[in-house]
């Protein structure tokens, strides 16, 4: 009997390649005056995912999420979008389809929640079926929300253009438990949806239960990276190493 092999081949199911990056670093370096807080850096993020990026504070996390925006130029190495190098803008790269949520909330006071949802390009009814609790808020004033309503109105305002990637900076800073709770269970569901997203957390535990991966930085280096569950694993020692006590002083003194 003889073996056709090139119909073995033929119908012989290929590995599924894995899908390009949505965002990529290379050899990143950035930093304020001259002077570098972030070196060397490599991390990437793709569709569907959410990846960590975890520090003691001065370790450089906002630094790597503003180079990584557009906010802050680099000094050295690559950003790539989509495969395809790029050092524009914030404003082009929201274009483009990147949602930027910042430490501070980003909310107009004087307009209401609907108004501030339908700023820009959008749909707001798509950001209301991820965060449904702004829908009996949406004729109120912002300046007239909680502190947790509007960082929940934040995140809205930025899921409400349907970016392809979302970087988010710290959105838990001094709010209730359920309230973060709140905010990082939409960000899961919004990466289930196909969003690729970046997020720079204090929360550690919490961050990594919705996480897929995670990137430990240390003095503006990634010192480690990995499975969230598999870094969840290890929590007690990476937080005793890289996020608190004298690993946060060791990064204040060097900031």
């Amino acid at each position: 009997m003889t073996v056709d092999v090139g119909a073995e081949r033929a119908t012989t199911a290929q590995p599924a390649q894995p899908a390009q990056p949505l965002l990529s670093a290379s050899s990143m370096s950035a930093g304020y005056g001259g002077v570098p807080v972030v070196r060397d850096m490599d991390l990437e993020v793709r569709a569907g995912e959410v990846v960590a990026l975890l520090g003691a504070n001065g370790a450089g996390k906002t630094t790597t999420l503003l180079a990584l925006a557009g906010v802050l130029p680099i000094s050295g190495g690559e950003v790539a979008w989509l495969g395809r190098t790029s050092r524009a803008p914030l404003h082009l790269r929201a274009r483009a389809g990147l949602g930027f949520v910042p430490e501070s909330r980003a909310v107009i006071p004087s307009l209401t929640t609907m108004e501030n949802l339908r700023l820009g390009r959008g749909d707001p009814e798509a950001a209301l079926e991820l965060l449904p609790e702004l829908k009996p808020l949406l004729k109120r004033r912002a300046g007239l929300l909680s502190g947790g309503e509007q960082q929940i109105l934040t995140l809205a305002r930025v899921l409400a253009a349907q970016p392809r990637l979302l970087l988010a900076d710290e959105m838990s800073l001094g709010l209730a438990p359920m309230i973060v709770q709140r905010l990082l269970s939409a960000v899961r569901d919004a990466a289930n949806s196909g969003i690729g997203v970046l997020i720079v957390e204090q929360q550690v535990r919490n961050v990594l239960a919705v996480a897929d991966r995670a990137y430990v930085l240390r003095r503006g280096k990634i010192e480690l990276e990995g499975k969230a569950a598999e870094l969840a694993g290890r929590l007690e020692e990476i937080e005793a190493t890289y996020l608190t006590g004298a690993a946060a002083i060791e990064e204040q003194a060097d900031g």
